[in-house]
């Protein structure tokens, strides 16, 4: 079942506040070095061990698919992480940032 509060934006436009953090679900393989923002990697198989050390509990998410996003928001709102919105390197909806950098 898809999440359907959270919306698809483009975190490379949005405009981060001090409050919000990028939580980057992808492998470490799939990552580019010329991000424009920083993010907290977190490959969803080291999300359960290693959430904690998300510094705050507004995020945006980047995830490679639906799946990945869906697992990855389901488990941070479960752990109390308000999800503001997502990116995701393969979808083609009109409101995502097809220039993020893979």
């Amino acid at each position: 079942m898809a999440i359907k509060s959270v919306p698809c934006i483009d975190v490379n436009r949005s405009q981060l506040d001090d409050h919000h953090v990028v939580v980057d679900f992808r492998d470490y393989n799939n990552l580019s070095e010329n991000q424009a923002f920083q993010a907290i990697v977190i490959p969803i198989p080291y999300l359960k061990r290693f959430y904690h050390e998300i510094p705050s509990k507004h995020v945006y998410v980047i995830a490679s698919n639906k799946l990945e996003k869906n697992i990855g928001i389901r488990f941070l709102q479960k752990h109390g992480f308000q999800v503001t919105g997502y990116s995701l390197a393969e979808c083609a909806c009109h409101n995502n940032a097809r220039d993020i950098i893979m």
